[in-house]
């Protein structure tokens, strides 16, 4: 963790901040399940060399999962990417999980992912990772860098 914090803080690519949200339905799986699988797209996210946070659930306004109330989550986590994580559990042996990931700044899709977790199972899913590089790329793509020698 400390080497991943190190070469962001050298390197000349720009902090990319991205706010991870857990919209799971409260009947559809276990909150602290719900709460572990958006944990670990946040740890997918930071190994993508993204800089993620999961926003606790009461700093989501109250029944916020899509539109407009997602902008207050942005701007209160200075956020320029946000993922929206809904888990649900599939059946007694696997969760499944969709993401999707948002450009902050005018709720643009970057990228979006579906995969399934079994519950006993260790490890990251290969489209989670997969889903964190892609938002990376794309994050990447549309931050503009600014270049020193421009007033």
């Amino acid at each position: 963790m400390l080497s991943l914090v190190l070469a962001l803080c050298v390197s000349d690519a720009p902090l990319i901040k991205v706010a991870v949200v857990d919209v799971s339905a409260s009947d559809a799986i276990y909150e602290d399940v719900s709460r572990g699988l958006a944990d670990q797209v946040v740890e997918a996210l930071n190994g993508a060399g993204l800089v993620a946070v999961r926003v606790d659930e009461r700093e989501v306004p109250r029944g916020c999962r899509v539109g407009p109330c997602l902008e207050k989550i942005v701007r209160a986590q200075q956020a320029k990417v946000i993922v929206l994580v809904d888990a649900t559990e599939v059946d007694s042996s696997k969760n499944g999980v969709g993401a999707a990931a948002l450009w902050g700044a005018d709720g643009r899709p970057l990228s979006a992912a579906r995969y399934t977790v079994p519950i006993a199972g260790k490890g990251v899913p290969k489209k989670l990772t997969a889903f964190a590089a892609d938002v990376a790329k794309r994050s990447f793509k549309l931050t503009p860098v600014v270049d020193a020698g421009v007033p």
